[in-house]
């Protein structure tokens, strides 16, 4: 099964402290309430503290912007310096998301440690290229250009040729 997600069906909700807001691009189960992942972009306006999110396993990578550091005091700071490369870290720790330069946005792959396991990457192909979903794994593949996103249980073949963000699910 393969469904098309549009970028115009994600809707932007505002953050509580004020520092940004995010889209939902997909989540599992669907329904309010606690889920056992999460993908969705967020729009860092200010630098500030990230919520915490105990049991989930972060992945985040940026999109666009002049970089993040996230400074996770005795863990020590993870650069998201250079667009399209991910960095993960445990929901449990409390990160400071200190901006470089202006705003940034990022991708978000969160997930339910005692659920599931998850990757974030990024690939550039040429259309007609093929993503390979893992055997049993939920995979999204968004479109870096359109912003649309393409969530399956199979295979995916690109139409047009670019930077693709693939977020693999694994269920435990």
């Amino acid at each position: 099964m393969i469904r098309h997600i549009p970028k115009s069906s994600c809707i932007l909700m505002p953050w509580k402290n004020g520092g940004g807001s995010t889209a939902e691009i997909a989540r599992h189960p669907q329904a309010e309430g606690p889920f056992i992942w999460r993908v969705s972009i967020a729009e860092v306006a200010s630098s500030g503290p990230f919520s915490r999110f105990d049991g989930y396993d972060r992945h985040i990578l940026m999109l666009k912007g002049n970089g993040m550091k996230l400074q996770a005091g005795a863990h020590g700071t993870l650069p998201l310096d250079t667009a399209f490369t991910p960095q993960s870290f445990p929901g449990e720790w409390q990160i400071e998301g200190i901006l470089t330069n202006g705003p940034v946005q990022d991708f978000n792959l969160m997930i339910a440690r005692d659920a599931a396991t998850g990757t974030l990457r990024s690939q550039k192909v040429t259309a007609g290229h093929a993503f390979a979903c893992p055997k049993a794994s939920t995979m999204l593949v968004h479109d870096t250009a359109s912003g649309d996103s393409w969530l399956a249980d199979e295979a995916i073949t690109a139409s047009t040729v670019g930077t693709f963000i693939i977020a693999t699910i694994t269920p435990r």
